[in-house]
């Protein structure tokens, strides 16, 4: 140990002060580097990923037809064609679940029901999710459904949490999905 603070004290005496700070200045943007500056790209990739994702999932889906729509069934249908059909509920829910992953937060056992409108036009169907992860994590999970599928419609949350320290929350969310019926 002595041999070591001996060579150390050695260099730091050869360098002087201006080669001692330059030292240092160097360990300091290695760490820096290391520290903040790689994280910060992998994080930068994972959200231009999540961006050319949406942007594909947005392409993908059907514009509403402009065609017609002075008159009252052009707008009617119009209306319609924003909903995704019934049988896309599936990819949805997938969306969904992509979106809590995503997050990083836990979904326990939902509970799902479908109803359909007096008209018989549009089905609804509700999802009521029980879900445990930081605030942060369930309100970006909730802003992702939101934005990835545009006829989810946020019905209830509710927050519990076991103790006034904790981070994490359990929450009870309410979407309900908005579905064309074929």
């Amino acid at each position: 140990m002595n041999r070591l603070r001996w060579i150390a004290l050695r260099a730091a005496k050869n360098l002087g002060l201006p080669g001692v700070a330059g030292v240092a200045l160097v360990l300091l943007a290695t760490f820096w580097y290391l520290g903040i500056v790689l994280p910060g790209q992998s994080k930068l990739e994972q959200l231009t990923q999540d961006v050319a994702a949406e942007q594909a999932a947005r392409k993908s889906a059907r514009p509403i037809q402009m065609a017609d729509t002075r008159s009252t069934g052009g707008r009617l249908r119009a209306f319609y064609e924003f909903f995704p059909a019934q049988q896309r509920a599936p990819q949805l829910l997938g969306v969904v679940y992509d979106a809590a992953r995503k997050e990083s937060v836990y979904l326990a056992e939902g509970e799902y029901k479908y109803s359909r409108t007096k008209a018989g036009k549009l089905g609804m169907y509700e999802i009521d999710l029980p879900v445990k992860g930081s605030y942060v994590q369930i309100r970006k999970f909730i802003v992702k459904v939101l934005n990835a599928v545009p006829s989810a419609a946020l019905e209830e949350v509710s927050f519990k949490r076991e103790t006034v320290g904790s981070t994490e929350i359990e929450a009870k969310i309410r979407f309900t999905l908005y579905l064309r019926v074929v």
